[in-house]
């Protein structure tokens, strides 16, 4: 006799393999292909299209995080910025310690070297999250998954710049606000010392995830990304940029455009001011 996972999981990759297919059945394909692991594991799951959510915490707590965090933060940012969502699944994974976190890494995805808080695998659209650190990088790294199938090429400085700005926000049914961080004191102190590199440079930089200057690139995108919010900025600029990405591929010259009449130094000069009052 045929199961009834396996037969509900045969029935449902049949509709996927249809033209017809939507992403709620591709949702529930995901779910029904990952489930006897997870449960083995004890993790308790569900589906809320387009993600896939697993935890090892309570049945309570996961629900929490889907309902407080992961739908929230995606309404937010449909809203505000993103007119292209996930055709494919997205599954999150969700560990209340460091230790399955990076045990089930490197059993499931052979990631050895995983970071503190979490990541986001673009490549299978799978985040593993150590919530134990707090949202703030489910919130990050969920930006990075919705962002994908909206701005396909969007460059990094720009991607972890509007992933950052969101470790630490609000959200209401529609919006979402980015707020100081601790991202600020590094970024602050570069400035003083005139170590900071001008946002021009940073913009066109293909490297932005070199060793010798990540830290401080992603504070400086960060508080880009803040100062061009708290001036009612940052989604026209997102929406000029992405529309306009094949002839400005970094984002320089939609950031003139946003700025003018006055130039990028300019503008510059009056950021930077802005950072260093933060927090006074």
């Amino acid at each position: 006799m045929v199961c009834l996972r396996t037969l509900v999981l045969t029935l449902l990759t049949c509709a996927v393999g249809s033209r017809a297919a939507t992403i709620e059945q591709k949702t529930l394909v995901v779910l029904e292909q990952w489930k006897p692991r997870l449960e083995a594991e004890g993790l308790h799951c569900l589906a809320a299209s387009p993600f896939v959510i697993a935890g090892d915490g309570t049945a309570q707590q996961l629900a929490a995080y889907r309902d407080q965090t992961i739908l929230a933060a995606a309404k937010a940012l449909w809203a505000t910025y993103f007119d292209t969502r996930p055709a494919e699944p997205i599954l999150i994974l969700l560990f209340e310690s460091e230790a399955p976190y990076k045990r089930l890494s490197k059993k499931w995805f052979d990631d050895g070297n995983v970071p503190h808080f979490g990541y986001y695998r673009q490549r299978d659209r799978v985040m593993v999250m150590n919530v134990a650190t707090g949202t703030g990088t489910l919130v990050h790294e969920l930006t990075h998954a919705l962002i994908a199938p909206d701005f396909p090429h969007v460059p990094a400085w720009f991607n972890e710049g509007l992933a950052s700005l969101y470790e630490q926000c609000t959200l209401s049914e529609s919006s979402i606000r980015g707020l100081v961080n601790w991202r600020l004191p590094a970024l602050q102190q570069a400035i003083r010392e005139n170590k900071l590199r001008p946002l021009e440079e940073l913009i066109a930089d293909p490297d932005f995830y070199g060793p010798e200057r990540s830290g401080l690139n992603y504070a400086e995108a960060r508080y880009l990304m803040l100062y061009l919010q708290e001036h009612h900025m940052l989604v026209d600029y997102y929406r000029q940029f992405r529309d306009h990405a094949t002839e400005d591929p970094t984002g320089i010259d939609t950031l003139r455009k946003i700025v003018a009449p006055k130039t990028v130094g300019q503008f510059e000069t009056e950021w930077r001011a802005w950072v260093l009052r933060l927090g006074d």
